[in-house]
């Protein structure tokens, strides 16, 4: 029987745990470390130095899986984003699916502003992100889209006779997207001084419009 190998150095594990697998935790460490301080003292005043202090490591730690702040920002934007979407799928796969729309529309508006109630991360997905760098603007502008994409591809499921052409509905899909968006981000900077029931009432509106137009009831 031939020698069993020795492990290669990027293979061997540490209390039960291997390199690529210490090497992910410092890397969801710093990107814990980002929503907070991105978050709170906001993108521009947080340094290298604050992010390792936070994390606990060291900036050796840092530059192993990130090339600049900007680099972590964009990171913990995509995670927030992908944590945002997954609670609202989630929130719309009732099963079974009501019969009643609206019901149905609530749900996803109730878990999105659910999300937006987290501060930190609201003011990285709507004030932080803003103007950074062109780069930073196209994964914005990205996201906007396919937040767009995906409710257009939920609501034309949803609503087989939906009465919008082919051209037109992306276009309906981001003006409901951008009020959200709009709605969200000035309910994070007033303080949430309105419930959620009634951000949900009132951006409501807009999504039974834009849905349920010209459908006649159940």
């Amino acid at each position: 029987m031939p020698p069993t190998p020795e492990p290669t150095p990027a293979s061997r594990s540490y209390r039960g745990e291997s390199q690529e697998q210490r090497a992910q935790k410092r890397r969801d460490q710093f990107i814990a470390a980002g929503k907070r301080l991105f978050g709170t003292i906001g993108y521009r005043r947080t340094t290298v130095r604050a992010l390792c202090k936070e994390a606990g490591l060291t900036d050796r730690y840092f530059y192993e899986s990130f090339n600049s702040t900007e680099d972590l920002l964009v990171a913990v934007y995509q995670q927030l984003i992908l944590n945002m979407e997954l609670s609202v799928l989630s929130a719309l796969q009732i099963d079974p699916p009501p019969k009643d729309k609206e019901e149905w529309i609530a749900s996803g508006l109730d878990a999105f502003f659910a999300a937006v109630e987290d501060h930190e991360a609201a003011r990285i997905v709507w004030l932080e992100v803003l103007g950074v760098s062109p780069v930073v603007d196209a994964i914005y502008t990205k996201t906007l889209q396919q937040f767009a994409e995906m409710l257009l591809t939920l609501v034309r499921s949803a609503v087989p006779n939906w009465p919008v052409d082919t051209d037109a509905g992306p276009v309906v899909a981001m003006g409901a997207i951008g009020a959200a968006s709009e709605a969200a981000k000035s309910w994070m900077m007033s303080g949430y001084q309105a419930p959620r029931s009634t951000m949900v009432r009132g951006i409501g509106v807009i999504f039974r419009g834009a849905a349920l137009m010209n459908l006649p009831r159940d």
